[in-house]
């Protein structure tokens, strides 16, 4: 098998990683190839692959044992999503059908508390994303999404049915850094309960993401209410 190198970052080896797990290539021996392997198979160095590894083993992919090496976790039976990772839906369910209905698709200009959020000036052009994401045909989330147009100077709504994270690191070369999470709960408005399937004033999960490139600049912000009945989340935590 040929494997594609030169990766850039601990986080492109982990999304390459992550890929031939979701296939199922570690099935028979329920391990990653060791270190040195996986440093020979992408020319990569030592410090890379252990990023890689930090990455997936925080998604809760995966679990290092000292001496054994490195395990894949076995899959989870529904919709969880790992809330140490920030792969986006599509890369948390790669086997099953993941749609995204765009309600809103609009280029604004940031007003003052607009501008506060997204770290820019007044008056910046910012898109404005709405978006109600589905998995497997069940309403996951009612999503409203804020992206610098300094950092995505085009968008039309069949990007935005797709994966929006996936087109930015893709078609515009954008390299992620990391993501701050704030979880409350939150309740429903009508459109948004009119598209989840639910009630108005029904309690949802929500999630505030502010998404940074790895020069520390802060390229998106979202606002993520999720059905309190389809919706389900993992973290894997530390016992030691």
């Amino acid at each position: 098998m040929e494997w594609e190198i030169g990766v850039a970052s601990k986080h492109e080896l982990a999304r390459k990683l992550r890929q031939r797990i979701n296939q199922g290539e570690f099935s028979e021996t329920g391990k990653l190839p060791t270190e040195d392997q996986l440093i020979e198979q992408y020319q990569v160095s030592r410090y890379c692959v252990r990023g890689a590894i930090a990455v997936l083993a925080a998604a809760g992919e995966v679990f290092p044992v000292r001496g054994s090496g490195v395990f894949v976790r076995e899959d989870r039976v529904g919709n969880y999503m790992p809330i140490g990772s920030s792969n986006g839906i599509v890369a948390d369910f790669p086997d099953r059908k993941v749609s995204s209905f765009v309600q809103e698709l609009a280029l604004i200009r940031a007003d003052k508390q607009l501008a506060k959020r997204m770290r820019c000036a007044e008056g910046d052009q910012v898109w404005r994303v709405v978006r109600l994401r589905s998995v497997n045909d069940q309403p996951i989330s009612y999503e409203t999404a804020w992206y610098l147009k300094e950092y995505v100077p085009y968008l039309n709504e069949e990007i935005a049915r797709g994966s929006l994270y996936a087109y930015m690191r893709d078609d515009l070369g954008l390299t992620f850094g990391f993501d701050d999470k704030v979880i409350h709960m939150g309740w429903l408005t009508a459109e948004a309960a009119r598209l989840l399937e639910l009630n108005e004033g029904d309690p949802a999960i929500c999630i505030e993401d502010d998404a940074f490139l790895s020069n520390g600049k802060l390229f998106n912000a979202s606002r993520n209410l999720y059905h309190y009945k389809n919706a389900k989340f993992y973290s894997m935590a530390s016992m030691r």
